[in-house]
């Protein structure tokens, strides 16, 4: 249930990978005004592509120090309904709609408790923000 005075926010996938190679992100989100929560499918995204070592226990700590939010699996039918829509006005192949799926369950995620996505994945929020309302920030 949303609350009505703390302010969430979910980091997509591509936030953290930039700022772990970069650092580009740190001090916004170190001065962040959002009180940081973590979606499943992120966590997901990130152990996936980590190299042992450093990479993998960074997700770890991710894991035990962040409240992680999984998709209901409403979430996850109204995922399949929203990608078929997004299908038929975008005209999308079925390999982009792959690659949306999850965005798509992160932004259902986030909604689901008003939390804002903060993305470097711009364009693909964005179609996704055609058929979903809810709040985005756009990180370059």
């Amino acid at each position: 249930m949303p609350s009505s005075t703390a302010k969430f926010a979910i980091l997509d996938t591509s936030v953290y990978i930039e700022n772990f190679r970069t650092a580009r992100f740190t001090s916004q989100i170190l001065r962040s005004p959002f009180i940081i929560r973590c979606s499943s499918v992120v966590v997901h995204e990130l152990l996936r592509g980590a190299s042992p070592g450093i990479e993998r226990r960074f997700v770890i700590d991710l894991i035990n120090r962040c409240q992680v939010l999984t998709p209901t699996e409403g979430q996850w039918v109204h995922a399949a309904e929203l990608l078929n829509a997004i299908r038929r006005r975008e005209h999308y192949e079925t390999k982009k709609l792959r690659d949306l799926a999850f965005d798509v369950l992160i932004a259902l995620t986030a909604r689901s408790i008003g939390a804002t996505v903060i993305t470097c994945n711009k364009t693909d929020f964005q179609a996704i923000r055609r058929h979903l309302s809810f709040p985005l920030l756009c990180w370059s």
